[in-house]
C-alpha cells in the first residue's frame, strides 16, 4: 500500500533526503500492529529488502520460527539505538508477510511509536559494504538533521555538483549567449543544447544523466509548462492494442489509431495529444486515467469504454521499469530557466535560474501519480488505416513545477 505522508511528515522525509537518497518504504501504525507486534510488510518494503539481498519472503517457510532477524537503527529525537527487527510469514494458508520490532509495546508506552504514526524504513550501505536497515518515526519523536546525518552519513553525489558549480555561476553571470546552432529560427531544444555546450557536455540522446552520467540537465524557456521527467513507452501485452497489432514495435502507433480523434492538421490521421492523470483528475476527455497497483507492482493506464462505461487496462508499466528509468535519468538534476531574445538574426539565451536536486524517491513518485501531480503525456498522430505514417513526439512522464521539491526533496539554488 502507498501511504501518503502529511505535510509535516513530508518535511522530515525531505530532511532525510539531504543525506541519503535510497529507496524507502512507509508504514502507518495501527493499534493491532502495536498490540500484536505484527506489522505489515507491504509490497514496497518487500521489494526494498529483496533488492538489498536481505529478505526474500517467497523463500521463507510459513511460521515465525522461520523468520529472518536483523539489527536495525532506530533514529530518534535524542538518541539512536540498535533494535532487533524480524521478518517472517504467518503460519496460515496465505503465509501473510509480516515483521516485528523489538519491544514495540514498550516503545508505544514511552511514546516513541504511537498509533497513527508513519514509519520511514530504508537501507544504506555501510563503509564496509554491508547493508544497514534503519527506520525513523516521521510523526513523533522526530530527529533533527544533525542526528540523522550522524547516524547514516551523507551521499557522494555532492562532489560532482561542487565540481560543476563554478561553471554554473559563470553562466548565470554571463548574460546572453548565442544559440549554439548558429543563426536562424529558434527550436525548443536550442535552449538546452546551448547550455550543455557551455557546460562542455556533448549533445546526444544518452540514456543516463547528461553530466558524466551523474547529473541530468533540464532546461526550459519562459512559461509555466510542466517539467519533463523522462520518456518511457508502456507495455501492451494482454490489451486491446496487442489484439489489434501483433508487432510490438508498431503498438505505440496502433494505440493512437485505436484511441485517437480526427486530426485537424493531418488529413486521414488520428491525433492523440492528451495529458493523463489520476482517476480523480484524469485531465483528458478521452476516458484515460492512471491507476497504481501496488500489490502487482504496476501502474496501469486505464480506459473507460464510452459505449459500456466499463473500465479496461489499455497499457501498463511495471514498477521496476519506471524505477529504473527514473533513477537512470535523475541521479541528480539541474533545473534551469532561461529567457531568449533575437539580435541580428541570432537567437540568444540568458540563463536566469538554476536549481539542483538530488535523487528522487520512487515511493514518492508513485504517491504523486495517485494524487495527479505526476502525469503522462501522449503526443502524436498516425494514419487511420494502412501503413503507420505519422509522428510520435515522445510520450513523457511529467511533473508540475511546484512539486519538484516533493519528489526530489529540498532543492539547492545556485547563486552567483
Amino acid at each position: 500500500m502507498i501511504f501518503a505522508p502529511y505535510p509535516d511528515e513530508r518535511n522530515v522525509i525531505n530532511t532525510i533526503h539531504k543525506y541519503r537518497n535510497e529507496d524507502y518504504a512507509l508504514l502507518r501504525m495501527t493499534y493491532t500492529m502495536i498490540d500484536k507486534n505484527n506489522l505489515d510488510a507491504n509490497g514496497i518494503l518487500r521489494d526494498l529488502l529483496e533488492k538489498w539481498g536481505l529478505v526474500d519472503f517467497d523463500l521463507l517457510e510459513h511460521g515465525g520460527k522461520y523468520g529472518v532477524t536483523y539489527d536495525a537503527l532506530f533514529i530518534q529525537e535524542k538518541k539512536t539505538e540498535t533494535v532487533k527487527v524480524k521478518f517472517y510469514r504467518v503460519a496460515n494458508a496465505r503465509g501473510d508477510r509480516r515483521f516485528s520490532i523489538e519491544k514495540v509495546k514498550s516503545r508505544a508506552f514511552r511514546s516513541e511509536i504511537n498509533v497513527g504514526d508513519l514509519l520511514y524504513i530504508s537501507v544504506f550501505k555501510k563503509p564496509g559494504g554491508s547493508p544497514q536497515i534503519f527506520f525513523i518515526n516521521l510523526t513523533n519523536n522526530v530527529p533533527d538533521g544533525t542526528s540523522i546525518c550522524a547516524a547514516i552519513g551523507m551521499d557522494e553525489i555532492t562532489q560532482k555538483f561542487e565540481e560543476i558549480k563554478p561553471k554554473l555561476q559563470m553562466i548565470l553571470k554571463g548574460g546572453f549567449f548565442d544559440n549554439i546552432k548558429g543563426a536562424g529560427a529558434k527550436a525548443p531544444k536550442d535552449v538546452g543544447d546551448t547550455l550543455e555546450a557551455l557546460l562542455g557536455i556533448e549533445t546526444n540522446n544518452r540514456k543516463d544523466a547528461d553530466y558524466e552520467g551523474v547529473i541530468e540537465v533540464k532546461s526550459k524557456g519562459e512559461g509555466r509548462t510542466l517539467d519533463t521527467l523522462f520518456t518511457l513507452r508502456p507495455c501492451f501485452e494482454g490489451t486491446r492494442v496487442a489484439e489489434y497489432e501483433k508487432n510490438d514495435k508498431n503498438r505505440v502507433a496502433a494505440f493512437a489509431r485505436l484511441y485517437g480523434y480526427d486530426s485537424d492538421k493531418h488529413p486521414d490521421c488520428s491525433s492523440l495529444y492528451i495529458t493523463i492523470g489520476s482517476v480523480d483528475a484524469p485531465q483528458n476527455n478521452q476516458g484515460f486515467f492512471l491507476s497504481v497497483d501496488d500489490e502487482n507492482g504496476m501502474v496501469d493506464l486505464m480506459w473507460i469504454n464510452p459505449k459500456t462505461g466499463k473500465r479496461e487496462k489499455a497499457a501498463y508499466w511495471s514498477f521496476e521499469d519506471l524505477k529504473t528509468k527514473l533513477y537512470q535519468k535523475h541521479p541528480s538534476t539541474l533545473w534551469v530557466k532561461a529567457e531568449s531574445r533575437e539580435e541580428n538574426g541570432m537567437v540568444q539565451f540568458r540563463y536566469k535560474e538554476i536549481e539542483f536536486s538530488r535523487a528522487p524517491q520512487f515511493t514518492t513518485f508513485l504517491s504523486m501519480i495517485k494524487s495527479g501531480t505526476v502525469t503522462y503525456d501522449w503526443r502524436g498522430y498516425v494514419a487511420k488505416e494502412g501503413k503507420y505514417r505519422g509522428k510520435n513526439h515522445g510520450n513523457a512522464w511529467r511533473i508540475k513545477p511546484y512539486a519538484k521539491t516533493e519528489l526530489f526533496g529540498e532543492m539547492e539554488k545556485v547563486r552567483m
